[in-house]
């Protein structure tokens, strides 16, 4: 697992490369891909990048499977629900971007922008592969317009740490 920090992001449009197969996308606010992509984002991102390297040579490709849970957050907003997605393993990696921010041009956001600083988010992430039901990872984040910190990380059974 890496993770590259990247604090107080503004951009026009929420547009990405992968770098693998060089296909440009672009996210929503729910994280949905090419469909109702923000147009203007202000807040924080990271993205954590997880390389795999499997004991076992399996003919199906793995996919990564993500449960966000959040902790606790700012009273100004409401908890998200528990959201999860499955990734898949493309070259034994998986990239998972992570944002925390606003759109400066939506009127129901006004309250980050007046106090940005004073908006944050506590997560819980647990991470999975394929089927798996115990969880390999489990990542805490700490969310804030400012900057997106890893709190801590906890390896399940059987994962090992390397270097």
């Amino acid at each position: 697992m890496s993770v590259q920090f990247l604090a107080n992001s503004s951009t026009e449009g929420f547009h990405f490369r992968d770098r693998l197969t060089n296909r440009t996308f672009c996210l929503s606010a729910n994280g949905d891909e090419n469909q109702g992509c923000l147009e203007r984002f202000v807040g924080a991102m990271a993205i954590a990048r997880y390389a795999f390297r499997s004991r076992r040579h399996s003919a199906a490709p793995p996919n990564l499977r993500e449960r966000v849970l959040t902790i606790d957050n700012d009273s100004r907003m409401t908890p998200r629900p528990p959201f999860e997605r499955v990734l898949a393993v493309e070259s034994e990696v998986v990239s998972d971007i992570q944002a925390f921010g606003y759109n400066p041009d939506d009127p129901q956001q006004t309250a980050f922008s007046t106090r940005p600083l004073a908006a944050w988010r506590l997560l819980r992430q647990d991470l999975y592969l394929n089927c798996q039901p115990t969880a390999f990872l489990i990542v805490h984040w700490k969310h804030t317009l400012d900057v997106i910190s890893l709190v801590d990380v906890i390896p399940g059974d059987g994962t090992e740490w390397i270097r």
